[in-house]
């Protein structure tokens, strides 16, 4: 079973402070190169409060992976409530995608730390992570499609992992193309904008 808010009292200082230590060394590091001294040093905590209020480091970076997660989760589900077309709601993600990941810079990281060293929380975390996006991806370019909007010729799942994949370069490849590129100062704000009009563009039914 997955660690959740509510299972865990976030309230508290210690908490919060073994919460944010633990973000960025998992991401950066993985679960297994963490240690959890390294973890109590980082927070400036008793290394015993680990497990007081968590279980252990496992169960930590269960907590961590999944509520950062469920923070672009939550977004998702935002998006698909709201009455727009569905080219809008795909509009809508890529500019909630780029606040998402510019508060929670580490949310990338840690995906992308799984996909290439899995843990045991990969199926249960990752996996359906990744099928909720999808599923939002290929909902509404099918809409797109139906609408007569999109072209029909387009694969709406094979679509729908293509954006994905062009939306996430602008985090994973950021810092690189920073120091390529010295003179644009939002390199990630412009290059989700072109991005999503050049996808838009490709996808869109001819007249």
């Amino acid at each position: 079973m997955n660690i959740t808010k509510k299972e865990i009292c976030t309230d508290k200082p210690t908490v919060n402070k073994l919460i944010e230590a633990a973000i960025p060394l998992f991401a950066t590091k993985g679960l297994a190169a963490v240690s959890v001294k390294e973890l109590a040093d980082a927070a400036g905590v008793n290394i015993a409060l680990i497990s007081y209020y968590f279980g252990g480091k496992d169960k930590l970076y269960a907590f961590v992976l999944e509520n950062q997660l469920a923070i672009l989760r939550d977004a998702i589900d935002t998006i698909s409530k709201e009455e727009i077309s569905a080219v809008m709601k795909l509009r809508r993600f890529a500019e909630i995608l780029l606040v998402t990941n510019k508060k929670n810079p580490y949310i990338d990281r840690l995906f992308f730390t799984e996909v290439f060293s899995p843990t045991k929380y990969f199926d249960s975390l990752v996996k359906s992570a990744t099928h909720h996006s999808h599923l939002f991806l290929q909902g509404c370019i099918e809409e797109a499609k139906s609408n007569g909007e999109f072209r029909s010729d387009i694969d709406s799942d094979l679509a729908a992992m293509s954006l994905l994949k062009i939306l996430n370069l602008s985090f994973t490849a950021q810092d690189l193309f920073k120091e390529l590129m010295p003179s644009k100062q939002n390199i990630a704000a412009e290059y989700m904008s072109q991005a999503i009009e050049i996808y838009l563009n490709g996808v869109a039914k001819r007249s």
